[in-house]
């Protein structure tokens, strides 16, 4: 187990840290039952849902917000251009990065994956307290901002 003596807290944090990343490739499978997760593992739901929300975005902006590569979201925006989810248009604010749109079918789809996706964590929500969803959030929300501090001040 190492010699490094550890503290309560950093070991209950680790075990959380384990378990959330259990917890995220279940739900990886079970968006892939319902179809919010391609073969390859790309969260089609959440890049549809993102560019609804915030509207048209560019390709670095979609990477951004997903906290992934610029080169991944290519690939996947690719993907869901060809299969008429997405489709690319003018950026008034730049020549060459295109903004990335839903198309009519993007949207349909979407409304669909969210009918789905919202049933079933509708019937799992009955399964917790409300201030433990809460709470959750709240850790996860405090987790990611001092992981974002310490990547900011390394420089990454």
């Amino acid at each position: 187990m190492g010699s490094t003596k550890r503290s309560s807290k950093s070991e209950i944090l680790q075990d959380m840290i384990g378990k959330l990343t259990t917890c995220f490739q279940s739900l990886q499978r079970q968006g892939m039952s319902l179809g919010s997760v391609s073969k390859k593992g790309n969260t089609f739901w959440g890049v549809l849902r993102l560019i609804d929300k915030h509207g048209p975005m560019t390709v670095p902006q979609i990477a951004l917000q997903r906290q992934v590569s610029r080169q991944r979201i290519q690939v996947m925006v690719d993907e869901y251009v060809g299969e008429g989810y997405l489709e690319c248009v003018t950026n008034p604010s730049h020549k060459r990065s295109k903004l990335i749109a839903l198309t009519q079918a993007g949207e349909i789809e979407l409304g669909e994956l969210s009918d789905a996706i919202f049933g079933y964590l509708d019937q799992a929500s009955n399964e917790f307290e409300q201030e433990e969803l809460e709470v959750t959030v709240r850790v996860l929300d405090k987790l990611q901002r001092l992981i974002e501090l310490e990547r900011t001040q390394r420089g990454d």
